[in-house]
């Protein structure tokens, strides 16, 4: 099966799924079963802009709830006679116990095994990334159009010498299109090359990737090349020979060939051996970065740090957390708030020490 809902891009919108068919009870309507799914959804991702001092989210999630609700049964987690109410099965109740322990690295390793398992291109964008590395998507402003040879550039990480070849198929046309049609073009080509095998939308391969982001499986930093920008994905997880103690190994059966064996990156931010490690990425990381009134921006710092030890993204928050809460903690922290934006989000500290930051400095 191939996953095609790409506006479920967060693993979050399945917990909630979880929690309110559980909620419900098996007697629910159906069509009770999803408006409260949209409705949960939507005050999840509304929550999530305030807190981190975004736009409300446009659109109005009525959907969401029946293709939630149809994904856990996709996954195994839920199951469902034509018309009968969605009920948990055994591998969802699993899940949600869980989701209510706290047991956060034992429920990825779930939800991972059941998204590679269910859903053929979405394991086969996981094993690119693992196996042939990142995938370098073009960013597209108006005012790369003006910069001669600015496009080809675009296309070089991923096709070399040809590149300039490439944009000429691409744009065979003397009236250039608005840039994103462009941006859009350059990627379906960039996805064609690294991925053969698939038929991939650009808009999928997008929100594909979001929900593997929230999944820890891939990362996705802005990056600049040789004065281009792109959008870079590419997995913290490996295939084979892991080579730092955190990785734990997770064998994915497949229905058609043997199980596919992969170590996730998961390490606990609270392991003393990691917060040093942490703290040393953190240390090197701002020595490639300029700082602006002895501060470094966090967004920048944490794409930076993440490639360097091979950890998600989410987990560089964490373990930067533990940090700021010992005594004396080694690093402070500020806000910017004209930076924010929904690609560059900030620090959300956690506990006693609730607040947003973006930027950091070594005390």
């Amino acid at each position: 099966m191939n996953i095609t809902s790409y506006n479920i891009t967060d693993v979050a919108y399945h917990y909630i799924g979880l929690r309110v068919l559980e909620g419900l009870g098996e007697d629910a309507e159906r069509s009770r079963q999803s408006d409260v799914v949209s409705s949960n959804v939507r005050k999840f991702v509304t929550d999530k802009a305030l807190r981190l001092m975004l736009p409300e989210p446009r659109g109005t999630f009525q959907a969401v709830g029946a293709k939630v609700c149809q994904e856990l049964v996709h996954l195994g987690l839920a199951r469902s006679g034509r018309g009968k109410p969605y009920q948990l099965t055994d591998a969802g109740r699993t899940a949600l116990a869980l989701l209510s322990d706290g047991e956060y690295t034992e429920l990825r390793s779930l939800m991972v095994s059941a998204h590679l398992q269910a859903y053929d291109n979405l394991r086969a964008v996981v094993i690119t990334h693992i196996e042939r590395g990142a995938v370098w998507q073009p960013i597209v402003t108006a005012s790369d159009l003006e910069m001669p040879g600015h496009l080809s550039k675009l296309l070089e990480p991923t096709f070399g010498a040809a590149a300039g070849a490439m944009l000429d198929k691409i744009l065979d046309q003397q009236a250039l299109p608005p840039p994103s049609q462009i941006e859009d073009a350059l990627r379906s080509a960039v996805l064609k090359k690294a991925m053969p095998c698939l038929k991939m939308r650009v808009a999928l391969f997008r929100g594909m990737c979001d929900r593997l982001v929230s999944l820890r499986l891939l990362n996705k930093p802005r990056v600049a090349l040789q004065g281009c920008e792109f959008e870079k994905t590419y997995s913290p997880c490996v295939a084979g020979n892991p080579t730092q103690s955190w990785y734990i190994p997770l064998l994915v059966p497949l229905d058609d060939g043997e199980p596919y064996r992969l170590y996730l990156s998961e390490p606990d931010g609270s392991d003393p051996d990691f917060q040093t490690a942490l703290l040393s990425g953190i240390e090197r990381g701002m020595s490639r970065i300029a700082p602006q009134a002895g501060y470094h921006d966090i967004p920048d710092l944490r794409d930076t740090v993440c490639e360097d030890l091979m950890i998600p993204e989410a987990t560089f928050d964490d373990g930067l957390n533990r940090l700021l809460d010992k005594q004396p903690a080694p690093l402070s922290v500020g806000l910017q708030y004209e930076r924010i934006t929904g690609r560059r989000r900030p620090l959300v500290r956690t506990g006693q020490s609730s607040g947003l930051h973006n930027l950091i400095r070594r005390v």
